[in-house]
Parts: structure tokens; sequence; C-alpha cells
């Protein structure tokens, strides 16, 4: 029996042992699991935080239970210098406001050993601070940075009763609370940066008073438009995303709606960032059809490299359309009445070469009736130009090239000569010019054609008469020449001082458009005429 009581001893003292470590293991997991429930309650808070302010107070709230501790406060350095307490609790208005004071003298710094993260709490060595500290009941201070990816965000500080030493549990739990805070913090700052740069942009485009839109061609539905659509067209931006994929088909004119899908399709095949160009009519919420004009480029790619969206700005172009309907009907009333005074113009100079046909009947002096007959060559040459210009599409220019072919034909067909002896030879290159200009050149052309007819050659000798019009490739100067190899004007007869009113009449037109003359009498007679204006091209 005296053997069996000490081992029975020894067994209870072990089940002892047993139930006392297996207790103190309980009450270890039961303080872990009160710490992980207390940190998911704080993540979670955290996370719920819908500003700065209130993160800094959820701060407040989860670091001061685990530091036994009912003062802490949230301090931000100020831009320029000193410090200003963001949030707090348990501290009086009163102390803040001194410690705000005191950091406001440069001189006064905060100490470097409060900026790395703490294992103590104790008073600044500054004795100004410590009276300030004691004055509040404060007997050490805990400063532990908030900091994440080398930025300084500010600092939550601890107060207590008198100078203590942290655990090193507490140390962790604090740490990690600490760096919750700050990322939390990084976190909303971003969120906000974003939120406003979002507001700062949206105003923008609110403001543009063309449409801005992302349409993604690929689900063919419209991403994005600003308010400008509402003021132009008169849709809200939900009614806008409730048409989908049928936006296209119920704004876009019916005439309009295939070219629009082909200019889809034309810019998703697109390697390139360039810009697009379209102009298409699109109905409001009236039903009035209304004209844009949009630049267009890609905004998004999918991974094989195909366009998926466009970002684009539509310009209401509806004033200038109906303004240009307006000045095209005006311009094809004044074509119309254009072409009927050129009309009448040619029709009250054929009435002056009728007239002057029945006046030459009564007329039997040779000299008179030539003299008719001229001014009757001159009437046809200039109603030639009215006639042309009234079937022309062209109101404005004259085509001189066919101009002269007519002119030339009809003098060549209208002179008494055999038209064996004499050769005509046409080298004529398309040329526009004004009603002016041709009017004088036409007669230019008049006037010589008809003195080489008469004069060049006498006695039914033969020969050759050229007219030539080209314009020089180096400076666009237009060139008429009419040369003939006949018998040449006169030793006698000086160009500049004839009393010839044929030759008259040329050297007044070649003065009045400025045109160089270049005569030469070497072999025949040549006239050759520069015009140094710039004629409208063909």
């Amino acid at each position: 029996m005296a053997r069996v009581k000490p081992e029975l001893k020894s067994v209870n003292f072990q089940l002892v042992q047993t139930i006392a470590d297996q207790q103190i293991t309980e009450d270890r997991l039961n303080l872990q699991l009160n710490r992980l429930r207390l940190m998911y309650d704080f993540v979670s808070a955290l996370n719920n935080a819908q500003t700065v302010d209130e993160i800094y107070q959820v701060a407040l709230n989860g670091i001061c239970p685990p530091l036994r501790t009912s003062r802490a406060a949230v301090i931000l350095a100020k831009s320029y210098q000193g410090l200003k307490y963001q949030e707090s609790i348990g501290l009086s208005q009163k102390y803040k406001q001194s410690i705000e004071a005191f950091f406001e003298d440069p001189s006064h710094q905060v100490e470097s050993k409060f900026r790395s993260f703490p294992y103590c709490a104790i008073l600044p060595s500054d004795r100004n601070l410590q009276s300030i500290c004691q004055a509040e009941g404060i007997g050490a201070i805990a400063v532990f940075p908030l900091e994440y990816e080398r930025r300084h965000l500010g600092d939550i500080v601890a107060y207590f009763d008198a100078p203590r030493q942290f655990t090193e549990e507490e140390v962790q739990l604090t740490q990690t609370i600490v760096t919750y805070v700050a990322i939390a913090l990084t976190r909303k700052q971003a969120e906000q940066a974003l939120k406003e740069s979002q507001q700062f942009i949206q105003r923008i485009t609110d403001t543009i008073p063309n449409i801005l839109y992302i349409y993604d061609v690929e689900v063919k539905q419209n991403i994005y438009c600003n308010q400008a659509i509402t003021h132009i067209l008169g849709y809200s931006l939900a009614e806008i995303q409730s048409m989908g994929e049928s936006l296209l088909q119920i704004i876009v004119h019916p005439d309009d709606f295939a070219k629009v899908k082909e200019h889809h399709a034309h810019v998703r095949d697109q390697k390139s960032e360039d810009l697009f160009f379209i102009e298409y009519r699109m109905k409001d919420v009236h039903g009035k059809w209304k004209w844009f004009y949009s630049q267009e480029t890609v905004f998004l790619r999918n991974s094989d490299g195909a366009v998926k969206q466009i970002i684009g700005a539509a310009s209401d172009i509806t004033e200038l359309k109906e303004a240009e309907t307006r000045l095209q009907s005006s311009l094809a009333e004044k074509e119309v009445l254009l072409r009927e005074v050129h009309h009448r113009v040619k029709n009250n100079l054929s009435v002056v070469d009728s007239l002057l046909s029945m006046q030459a009947r009564y007329i039997d002096d040779a000299a008179a009736l030539r003299a008719i007959s001229d001014s009757q060559r001159r009437i046809h040459t200039m109603s030639l130009i009215h006639e042309q210009l009234y079937q022309s599409q062209d109101v404005d220019k004259v085509d001189f090239c066919e101009y002269l072919q007519r002119l030339v034909g009809n003098l060549y067909s209208s002179t008494s000569f055999n038209t064996s002896q004499i050769e005509l030879k046409l080298d004529i290159n398309p040329t526009l010019l004004n009603i002016d200009t041709a009017i004088s050149m036409g007669l230019i052309v008049n006037e010589l054609l008809t003195n080489a007819f008469k004069y060049a050659f006498p006695n039914e000798h033969q020969g050759l008469i050229e007219v030539i019009l080209y314009r020089s490739v180096d400076d666009h100067n237009l060139h008429l020449i009419i040369r003939d190899n006949g018998i040449g004007i006169p030793e006698s007869v000086d160009f500049n001082a004839t009393a010839s009113l044929g030759l008259r009449l040329v050297r007044i037109l070649t003065q009045q458009l400025r045109v160089s003359l270049d005569l030469s009498c070497d072999v025949g007679t040549s006239f050759h005429f520069t015009l140094d204006t710039k004629p409208c091209k063909t």
C-alpha cells in the first residue's frame, strides 16, 4: 500500500499538468480566435469606410483596445510646415491646438526616433512638449508611422498615462493594424483621385458642344455618350443605351444606314490609328432629321489586332447643309438666268447682223459693203462666244479650243476663195478662258485670219495658214500663234501706225489684254501672242 500512494500522486500530478497545459493552449487558441475575429471586423470596417475620415476613425477605434489606451490621434504633416490633427479620440481641443501651435515654429521639428515603429511609449525630450503633455495628463507617447510603398501618409499617435514597453504580441498586432490602415488609405486616396479625374473629364466632355461617343463595332452597341446628345437630339443617355444593337437602325436615316455600316466595316479592318470621317443624318426625339459630320479613331483593339471600339466626335452641320442647299438652289437659278442673258445677247447680235444685211441691200458703194461685211464678221465672232456659253455647263468660262475650231471653220467656209488654194492647219490644246479674254482673243483671230485670207495669197497662189494654241510648261503662259507662208506684210505698212481698222483693232486689244506680241515677216507673216496671266486650268 505504501508503494501505491507515491505512484498515484505522480499520476495525479501528471494529469493536473496535462489539464493545465491544455487549458493554456485553449486560452491561447481562444485569444487568437478573438484577435482574428477582431481583425476580421477591423478589416471589414476599413473596407466599408466610404471616406478617408471614416478610415481614420476606424483606425483609432481599432488600435486603442490592443494597446490598452483610450486616447489616440491621426496626425498629418502640413504641405508647408507643422502638423495637423486630422482625427482624434480622448484628447482636448486645447491640447491639440497647443501641439499644432508648437510645431508651427520652424525650429521645432518632430523627433526622428518617433518616425520609426516604436516598441515602447515615452515622452519627447523637449521640455516644452513635456509640459504640454503633462498638462493633459499624458505620461507617454507612441508614434506609429503610416507608410506604404515608401510614401509617408501620416502618423497614428497613441497616448498613455505612464511610459511602458510593448510586448512582442502587441507590436505584431499594432504593426498589422497600421499596415492595413496604410493600405486602406492608399486605396481610398487612389479611388478618390480616380473619381475626381473621371468627374473632371466628364465635366469637360459635357461642356463640349459636339456629341462624343464610344461605339463597339464588334457587338454593334454604344458604350458611351456625353450630355451633348441630349441637347442636340433630345434622347436621354438611358434611352440611347436601351436601344442596344438597334441604335443605328432607329436613329440613322435609312438612306445613310448602309453607308454607316460600310464605314464601320472599313474602320474595323484598319491597322493604323488614322482619323476617319463620315457624314450622315440622325433623327431627333421629335422625328426631325439632322446632318452630322463625324471624326473617329480607334479606341480599343482585340488581341488579334482587329478594331473593337472606336471613339468619335459628331458635329451638328444641319445649318451648314441647309445653307449649302439654299446656295446651290440660288446658284442654279443664277446659272439659268445667266444662260438666258447669254442667249438674249446672242439673239440681239443676230438681230444687229440681220439689220446690217438688210442695210447692205440698199448700198451700192463697194467700200461701204466691205465695211458692213467686216462688221458682220466681228459681230458673229462675239455672238459665237455667247452661244457657246448658253450651251455650256460652265456659264463663266469658255472652252477656247472649241470656240477657235468653230470660229476658224466659219471664217474658212465663208471666204470666197477656192478651198483647195489655201490649206488651214489647226494645232490647239484645250484651254478655259473667261468671257472678256475669250471675246478679245476671238476678235484678234478674226481680224488676222480675215486679212490672211484676203491678202496673203494673191493671184490664186497656194499656201498654208496655221493657228496654234498651247500653254508653256515652264511658266504656264498661254501662247497663240497665227502665221502663213504668203507674201507677208508690205514694208510700207507700219503695224504700230497703220490706218487699217483691223490691224488697229488688233493693236488695241493686245494692249488691253496686256499681251506681248512678237511679229515676224521673214517668211510670210507670223503673229505670236503671249498672255502672261494665268487663265483657269482645264
